[in-house]
């Protein structure tokens, strides 16, 4: 019995005095605010177990404080979560209700193996929102193509950021809402 008591107390000092341990999250900037260093961000709920196609489905938003200035890796934070040609649909983070949104799009143009350097994309800002013809065009760098797409009406009156892809990040954390590293993978590359 008196062994059993040793243990005992010895799992609970451990339990007081162990550091915390360390957790990643994965997930694509929907907002950065560089005076707070806060970057709000929509978990890939694969955990970048497949980075060609992560799912960034994880509600609520989760948001971070930066232990330091990112420098050259400052998030850039944009609505898009994905866009899927195949399905003809397009998912979003919808800040005002702080929902995901998914509706389908009707494909005007696309164009596929579009490099960062290609003359369609160089020098260029996207996307591009024309509402007077409700029509959105995008770049994907990871999909690598430009396509135009016309947008449900209720949709046009979203800002140009709801259409752009944010940054994908890797934030460690030990304290919820405080990150302790930050890693921008979609500039790391």
């Amino acid at each position: 019995m008196r062994g059993f008591r040793y243990c005992l107390l010895t799992l609970i000092c451990l339990a007081f005095t162990a550091p915390a341990f360390a957790a990643d999250v994965y997930g694509r900037c929907v907002a950065y605010d560089k005076d707070t260093k806060k970057v709000t961000i929509i978990e890939d709920k694969l955990g970048w177990s497949n980075p060609k196609r992560p799912e960034f489905t994880v509600l609520p938003a989760k948001e971070f404080v930066l232990a330091e200035d990112p420098g050259a890796m400052t998030p850039k934070g944009g609505g898009r979560l994905r866009i899927d040609l195949e399905k003809k649909e397009i998912i979003i983070y919808n800040d005002k209700a702080k929902s995901i949104d998914t509706f389908a799009v009707e494909i005007i143009s696309r164009t596929d193996n579009v490099e960062p350097g290609n003359a369609l994309v160089a020098g260029k800002t996207f996307p591009v929102v024309d509402k007077a013809k409700k029509e959105v065009t995008i770049y994907s760098p990871r999909q690598k193509n430009v396509c135009t797409i016309k947008v449900p009406d209720k949709y046009m009156e979203l800002a140009a950021a709801a259409w752009d892809n944010g940054n994908d990040v890797k934030i460690t954390w030990q304290e919820a809402g405080k990150a302790t590293a930050f890693t921008n993978l979609s500039k790391a590359k």
